[in-house]
């Protein structure tokens, strides 16, 4: 599976600044363009908003704050993503999103960007020519 992602703009929601600023590398390191990361829900909604999305990463809690506005954000805007969380359980999980790919934290880089290309390989494929 291809692992080049060239022009893909993927958000990066995620509180940890360590993990952020990670996960936004490894983003760029498979070409792609990082938008964010967002540390919170405000910054998310209005990056939501004003960019061109191709896919995102959402960490679920953003130090106390749930990341479901952005989710339901993301899901108006038929822009795919993924939680990358320790809180993975389906039970903690609104049921809207529990068939959504949820990454366990601490997160292995390929099961991000498998999720990734995933992501933009099926949409490629959905899009009228």
């Amino acid at each position: 599976m291809p692992h080049n992602l060239p022009g893909k703009r993927v958000l990066v929601v995620e509180d940890n600044p360590i993990l952020a600023y990670d996960i936004t590398d490894l983003v760029e390191d498979v070409g792609a363009k990082a938008v964010g990361p967002a540390f919170d829900v405000a910054t998310g909604m209005r990056l939501v908003s004003e960019e061109e999305l191709d896919a995102a990463l959402l960490d679920i809690d953003l130090g106390g704050e749930l990341v479901w506005p952005i989710a339901e954000a993301l899901d108006r805007h038929d822009v795919p993503f993924a939680f990358v969380s320790a809180q993975c359980q389906p039970e903690l999980l609104p049921e809207a999103f529990r068939a959504r790919v949820c990454i366990d934290k601490p997160a292995r880089y390929s099961q991000i960007i498998e999720a990734l290309v995933s992501f933009v390989t099926r949409r490629e494929d959905s899009s009228p020519d």
